[in-house]
Formats: structure tokens, sequence, C-alpha cells
């Protein structure tokens, strides 16, 4: 294993780290939830991510938490769970990596027409605790390359990791 390898094997650690040690502390889950769209970008190289929860009155999932210029816009914003990769995965309790987002036929193109951001590839991945889902974690577009099975699990393990802190704070609950 060459120093490089291991030292970007070290890095996905301490990042997975840090993120359950905020978790584990009293920080505000707020920040808890911004801080884990910007880890699961670092860990598999994305451009950008945003975190949905389920609204369970509704059944619809809202833009919690959203990196880039166009994010108030794409806070407005409610997916119908099963629609979109994002409801599917919301409601599958699957998570997917999708290579070409463009020609997926379940794309929710809405987003990227209210932000005018073309997204190409995405790994979505289900918040789920105790088999209930609570929302949805996705890293999109990947810089230099394509998502591989890798970066899924390391988007799992994230999203196992803050999955329960949210629920416990009923924090998917909020309307």
């Amino acid at each position: 294993m060459s120093d490089t390898n291991f030292d970007s094997i070290n890095d996905k650690l301490a990042t997975l780290m840090e993120v359950a040690a905020l978790v584990n502390s009293k920080h505000d889950l707020d920040m808890v939830v911004a801080h884990t769209v910007i880890s699961a970008c670092r860990l598999t190289g994305a451009e950008t991510g945003s975190l949905l929860l389920l609204d369970t009155a509704t059944q619809e999932l809202r833009f919690e938490v959203v990196l880039g210029r166009q994010s108030e816009e794409l806070k407005q914003l409610r997916i119908p769970k099963g629609k979109g990769i994002a409801g599917s995965v919301a409601e599958n309790n699957t998570p997917m990596i999708v290579p070409d987002v463009q020609a997926d036929s379940s794309f929710f193109k809405v987003a990227d027409d209210t932000t005018n951001f073309k997204t190409l590839s995405m790994i979505a991945v289900p918040l789920h605790v105790k088999g209930r889902v609570i929302g949805v974690l996705q890293s999109i577009n990947k810089k230099g390359g394509a998502f591989d099975h890798n970066d899924l699990k390391l988007v799992i393990a994230l999203a196992n990791i803050v999955a329960p802190a949210i629920d416990e704070s009923r924090f998917c609950f909020i309307p």
C-alpha cells in the first residue's frame, strides 16, 4: 500500500471519527447535519451534497442542508416519497449510485431547473433508524471520476452515525 493510499484512508477515517465525535457531543444538531453533508462530499470527492428529511405528516422529503449557491431555492422544494432518486431511496430504504442522473427516468428534474444546476452523478443513501427512513443523504457530481462502491460504503457509514442523533432530537418531525 502506498503512502498516498494510506493517507487517504486515514483522512477518511478521521472524517468519520470527527462526525461521530460531533454527534456524541453537545453541539447544536444544525451544525452536525451541516457538517455531515460537508463530510459526505469530502469522503466521496463530490462537488456538492444535500441532506433531506422526511416530513411524516406529508410523506415528503424537504431539503434540510444544501451545499452551494442555490441552497435557499432548494429548501423551498418538496419531493414526494417515491418520486425522484431521493424519493425512491426513501421509499425503498435502499442506497443508490446513479452514474448518469440525466439518463435516469426517475430523476426529479425540478431541483436542477430550480437552481440552474446540472446534476450528473449521485450517491443517495437512506437515513434510517430501526428500519424506519427519516431522510436521505446525497453526494452529487464526483470530481474527477465516477462514484464507486467504496464511496457508497463511506456514505452509508456516515448516515448510520448521524441518523440516530437526528431521530433522537426529533429534528426530522419539524415541519
